[in-house]
């Protein structure tokens, strides 16, 4: 008899995944676009170097699971289009 194999079907990797938890829970508590400053900070506290987060969030872009709000500001805030 064959083993059963699932997948899963999630399609981001570990470190977008908790980018997203974090970006849900801001958005659910505050109700407004998340600053990437805050997203960074808080995967830096998490153990997450600067650099993987920037490139996560490349492809959270790419993916479609964020984009870049609009706000009157030099920052740079990402509006949640999609859940994990």
């Amino acid at each position: 008899m064959s083993k059963t194999v699932y997948v899963g079907l999630i399609e981001i990797t570990p470190t977008q995944a908790s980018i997203m938890r974090f970006v849900d829970d801001w958005v659910r508590q505050k109700k407004t676009p998340v600053p990437r400053s805050k997203i960074m900070a808080q995967m830096i506290l998490e153990g997450i170097v600067a650099p993987t987060v920037i490139k996560s969030l490349e492809s959270l872009l790419e993916l479609g699971y964020i984009r870049k709000g609009i706000v009157i500001s030099n920052k740079t805030y990402y509006v949640q289009l999609r859940r994990i």
